[in-house]
C-alpha cells in the first residue's frame, strides 16, 4: 500500500513538471502565408474623378467682338438693320454671361457676335450712306429756300463743294468715308439755314428798333452770329452751337422789347379808353365801346400769358377802337348840340318877333 501511494505521488509530480515545461516554452511561429493580404473594403482608396481641363478665358476674341460692336454702334447701323443688330447684341450678351463659367461657350458666342456685327456693318453701311445723302440734300434745299444763296453765297459755295466729295468714295465702295462726308455736309447745310433764321430775326429787331430794349442780349447775339460765320469752315459743330445761341439771344431781345412795348401800348390804349368814357361813349355808342373793351381785355390776358407780341398788337387795336368810339360819340354830341343851338336860335327869334 505504501509503495502504491509513493508511485501515485511520483506520477503526480511528473505531470505537474510537464505542465510547467509546456507553459514556459515559446509558441512555435505560424507559417507565413504566400497570399498577399487584401485590404478591407472600407480601407480601399476611391479613385479621383478625372477633372475636365478648363478652357482659357477668351479675352482676345472678346476684345475683337467688343471693337466691332463699338464700330457698329458708332456708325448707327442699328437704324438700318435693327433686327440683325439685336441678334448680334444677343450673341455678345451670351458671351458675357458665360465668361468665366464656361469659357469655351463664351468664346464661341463672342466669335458669333463678331461675325454678326461685321455682317450688319457690311450690309448696313450702303443703306446708311443713301439715307444720309438724302438728309444732306433736304438740308440744302431748306437752306436755299431760306435764301442762303443771297445771304451767305460764299458759305453755300463751300458747302456745295464739300457735298460733292463723298460721291467718289461712295462709287468706289468706301462707304465709311462716304458716310462721314455726307454727315459733315448735312451739318454744314443745317448751320446755313439756321444762319438764315438768325439773319431774319436780326433784321426784324433792327427794322423795329427793338435792340435798345435789351442791349445785353443784343450784344451777345451779335457776337455769336458773327462767330458762327467765321467758324463755319474750321469747326462746323462750334459754328452750329454759336448760331443756336445767337437765335436764342435774338429771341430774348424780342421778348424783352415786346414786354416793354406791350406796357407802352397798354397805356396808350387806356388813354383812348378814358377819353372815350369822358364823353359817355359807353352810353352813346355802347356797342362800339363794348367791342373796344373786349379787345382790351384780350390784350391784357395775352400780356399776362407773356405773349407780348400778340398783346401789343391787340392793345393797338383796342386804342384805335376806343378812338373810333370817341369820334362817333363826339359826332353824336356835336349834332345834338347843334340841334339844341338851332332850337335855341329859333326860340330866340320867335320871342324877338313877339316882343315887337
Amino acid at each position: 500500500m505504501k509503495a502504491r501511494g509513493m508511485c501515485r505521488g511520483i506520477l503526480a509530480a511528473s505531470a505537474i513538471f510537464a505542465l510547467l515545461i509546456a507553459c514556459a516554452t515559446a509558441p512555435k511561429p505560424a507559417q507565413a502565408s504566400t497570399e498577399t493580404a487584401k485590404p478591407s473594403a472600407a480601407a480601399q482608396a476611391v479613385p479621383a474623378t478625372p477633372t475636365k481641363p478648363t478652357a482659357a478665358a477668351p479675352d482676345d476674341i472678346r476684345a475683337q467682338a467688343s471693337e466691332v460692336r463699338k464700330k457698329a454702334f458708332d456708325l448707327g447701323v442699328k437704324d438700318a438693320l435693327p433686327d440683325d443688330y439685336a441678334a448680334a447684341e444677343s450673341a455678345y450678351s451670351a458671351g458675357v454671361a458665360a465668361y468665366g463659367v464656361d469659357n469655351a461657350a463664351s468664346g464661341a458666342s463672342f466669335a458669333d457676335a463678331k461675325a454678326k456685327f461685321g455682317d450688319v456693318i457690311r450690309r448696313g453701311l450702303p443703306m446708311l450712306v443713301s439715307a444720309e445723302k438724302d438728309r444732306a440734300v433736304h438740308a440744302r434745299d431748306t437752306a436755299v429756300q431760306k435764301k442762303a444763296g443771297d445771304l451767305f453765297p460764299a458759305l453755300l459755295a463751300d458747302a456745295d463743294a464739300d457735298f460733292a466729295k463723298p460721291a467718289a468714295s461712295e462709287s468706289s465702295g468706301d462707304y465709311e468715308t462716304a458716310l462721314a462726308g455726307y454727315r459733315a455736309s448735312t451739318l454744314d447745310f443745317d448751320v446755313l439755314y439756321k444762319l438764315c433764321d438768325a439773319s431774319g430775326a436780326r433784321d426784324f429787331l433792327v427794322s423795329h428798333d427793338l435792340a435798345k430794349w435789351d442791349t445785353s442780349n443784343w450784344t451777345l447775339a451779335e457776337g455769336k452770329y458773327a462767330s458762327s460765320q467765321s467758324l463755319f469752315r474750321q469747326d462746323a459743330h462750334a459754328s452750329s452751337d454759336a448760331v443756336d445761341e445767337a437765335i436764342l439771344r435774338y429771341g430774348n431781345v424780342r421778348n424783352t422789347a415786346y414786354g416793354y412795348y406791350a406796357a407802352d401800348r397798354k397805356k396808350a390804349s387806356e388813354t383812348e379808353r378814358d377819353r372815350a368814357i369822358g364823353i359817355k361813349s359807353d352810353v352813346a355808342v355802347k356797342d362800339e365801346y363794348d367791342a373796344a373793351n373786349a379787345m382790351y381785355a384780350k390784350a391784357e390776358s395775352d400780356e399776362n400769358a407773356k405773349d407780348h407780341e400778340a398783346s401789343s398788337a391787340e392793345y393797338d387795336g383796342a386804342a384805335a377802337a376806343f378812338a373810333a368810339a370817341y369820334t362817333h360819340a363826339k359826332g353824336k354830341m356835336d349834332r345834338a348840340k347843334s340841334e339844341l343851338d338851332s332850337l335855341d336860335s329859333a326860340i330866340a327869334t320867335a320871342e324877338a318877333a313877339q316882343s315887337r
